[in-house]
């Protein structure tokens, strides 16, 4: 079997245990120290999490792992066949990566991690600052959302996982979607996470949480 070595709250590892259940791919989670380990830097020259084993063959980083799951795993596709929604999904996928997160981990950081492990209250100038992303963030994810039970329409794709992943850990960090100015973010988000296998990995991670542990 295949082994996801990752952090269970990490919004990357996350985002790969949706895709995997996503395509229906059985996998064994083989949670990490976070800081990396030496078995960890030894699959991933930066010490950093996810890492997918398939036998021999080691992958790093989430965006290269669903694009092997997708030439791999063919059933239930995360890439479109449209060549525009292709590409439309491939850079939601990446602006959740990378400007989403540049907003939401110091949120999850400062108000849940400090908590957990420092007993120190969020810096509140810090929160501000990165709230002031998300809405920007959110202003922009909200402009994609088409009509349909996905962001996209009417078929899953990466932008749903990786996008998804992000705004779970907002969640975790306090802060949900305002649906009031992010009325389709937030009815997407709600019909995403009620999917079973998704709900199945957030109770999960609920669990983590109120027992104060990251994995």
């Amino acid at each position: 079997m295949s082994i996801l070595y990752g952090i269970p709250l990490s919004t990357f590892t996350r985002k790969i245990r949706f895709a995997l259940a996503e395509k229906g791919v059985d996998y064994e989670l083989r949670p990490v120290r976070m800081g990396g380990s030496a078995e960890l830097r030894q699959l991933h020259p930066l010490g950093k999490v996810p890492v997918y084993q398939s036998g021999d063959l080691v992958i790093p980083d989430s965006s290269v792992i669903i694009a092997w799951l997708e030439r791999v795993h063919l059933q239930h596709p995360l890439y479109p066949a449209d060549p525009a929604l292709f590409a439309q999904a491939l850079f939601l996928e990446e602006y959740a990566d990378t400007r989403l997160r540049e907003g939401i981990a110091p949120i999850f950081y400062e108000c849940t991690l400090k908590r957990m492990f420092q007993k120190k209250p969020p810096d509140d100038a810090v929160v501000a600052r990165a709230m002031k992303i998300v809405e920007e963030g959110s202003d922009y994810v909200e402009s994609c959302v088409a009509e349909g039970p996905f962001i996209l329409g009417n078929g899953i794709s990466v932008a749903d996982v990786a996008v998804a992943a992000q705004y779970i850990t907002l969640e975790q960090g306090g802060t949900g979607i305002d649906a009031g100015r992010w009325p389709r973010l937030a009815a997407w988000l709600g019909r995403f996470r009620q999917r079973p296998r998704i709900a199945a990995i957030l109770e999960e991670e609920a669990d983590l949480l109120a027992e104060g542990r990251l994995g």
